[in-house]
């Protein structure tokens, strides 16, 4: 999965806004989960300080006292943090039995313990019975312990909010799959009708994906159209030109024969050049085997005149998927070419490989030199201009290769020849 993809940005995006959707409820909620624990031990703090002054009092002989004391054990503990203490801003009246000899200082707002320990205070004035003077109250709690309690709230939270976060990007991935499953869907389709498994492009079941495929229809209508007036053209000009050509050739001195002979090899080459282009019909399919015996039973007359044997084989090859002319024009071109250039024996064989079928024409002649091979597969190109022929054979039959999506190699052979391998789509 590339960022070039729809999915892979969907994604992105998607993980990209849960992750600051997280990350902001984890300041919101840390916030209140802060300031709910604040205050539950701000209330404690009161309650204690509240506890204090009700017991209070002044004496008859004017002494202090906060009989009887707050009964939370955590006051009695030596320096645990928590702590109590009256004083009247002069000097301590009372104190906790967990400040020991300690004190909060003299007007109560001291923010650390006897051992240096911080605080959270709560400072409160009163006034006790007896007397009117005004009184400070101070309760205290170790901040570390508010600490420990707020991490004890943090932790769960953060990993719930991870955990959350899972489920989230699985199920966007999933949502994401789901919403995507038309394009694969229609992306399959396509390749049905290229493959020729199906007839037209499936219906768009998605609103989004319905403009592309009636676009996508009008252009292959469109092209198939386009291509069938063009064949319609070149088979037209093919029969206007045929009939003026041979009452030209029948009347001709032998000077203008040649030239009218070049003339009918060129109209012929372009008809073939203009089918060649022109696709197939992806629905069809074609045995491998016939198509040899016909390619064979056409060259074997040459083959005898010149002396060379042309053997084929295709027991393992699967049907090619395309049209039969096709292929037969694909093999006899190459085939034909063999036989001109051989000194003793041409071979074909077609077997199954890993892209389809794999057809190797194969002769005994002197080869291609290597510089050459791809120059031959241009536009009447020839390696030994005192050879007849115009060079069309290979150039035709790497279009129609090209055309199929299959592919055209020139090898040298064992033999010492050329080895034409042809790799071409094919069914099963």
């Amino acid at each position: 999965m590339t960022f070039g993809s729809i999915r892979a940005r969907l994604l992105t995006w998607s993980a990209g806004l849960t992750l600051a959707a997280l990350v902001v409820a984890w300041f919101v909620l840390s916030a209140v989960l802060t300031d709910f624990v604040t205050r539950r031990l701000q209330a404690e703090l009161t309650a204690g300080a509240r506890g204090v002054m009700a017991v209070a009092r002044w004496d008859e002989a004017g002494a202090f006292s906060v009989i009887p004391p707050p009964s939370d054990a955590r006051f009695e503990q030596p320096l645990s943090g928590w702590f109590w203490q009256v004083s009247d801003g002069a000097a301590v009246l009372a104190r906790s039995p967990s400040l020991v000899t300690g004190d909060l200082g003299v007007d109560g707002r001291g923010r650390t313990g006897p051992d240096g320990r911080v605080l959270v205070t709560h400072v409160a004035a009163f006034t006790a019975p007896g007397e009117g003077r005004r009184l400070t109250v101070t309760v205290t709690l170790p901040k570390d312990v508010a600490d420990a309690e707020l991490a004890a709230i943090r932790r769960p939270l953060a990993v719930a909010l991870l955990l959350l976060g899972a489920a989230l990007m699985g199920a966007q991935v999933l949502a994401v799959r789901a919403g995507l499953a038309d394009l694969t869907r229609f992306a399959r389709g396509v390749a049905a009708l290229r493959d020729g498994q199906a007839a037209a492009l499936p219906a768009a079941q998605a609103a989004e994906l319905r403009p592309l495929a009636d676009e996508l229809g009008r252009l292959v209508a469109a092209n198939a159209a386009q291509v069938a007036r063009a064949r319609a053209h070149a088979a037209d000009l093919a029969h206007a030109l045929k009939t003026p050509l041979a009452v030209l050739s029948n009347r001709a001195g032998a000077e203008d024969a040649a030239l009218i002979q070049r003339m009918d090899r060129i109209l012929r080459w372009h008809l073939r050049r203009a089918r060649a282009s022109a696709p197939s019909d992806p629905r069809a399919r074609a045995a491998i085997a016939p198509v040899l015996e016909d390619v064979a039973l056409v060259l074997r007359p040459e083959a005898r005149r010149r002396g060379v044997t042309l053997a084929h084989a295709s027991d393992t090859a699967p049907d090619f998927r395309g049209d039969g002319e096709d292929l037969a024009e694909i093999i006899g071109a190459l085939a034909e070419n063999g036989v001109k250039w051989a000194r003793t024996t041409v071979r074909i064989d077609a077997r199954r490989c890993a892209d389809g079928v794999e057809i190797t024409v194969t002769d005994d002649g002197p080869g291609i030199p290597a510089a050459e091979r791809d120059r031959l597969l241009g536009r009447g190109a020839r390696l030994d201009e005192t050879m007849p022929g115009h060079g069309l054979g290979l150039a035709i039959a790497a279009d129609r290769i090209a055309a199929y999506g299959g592919r055209l190699d020139l090898l040298q052979a064992d033999t010492g020849g050329l080895a034409v391998r042809v790799i071409l789509p094919a069914l099963g």
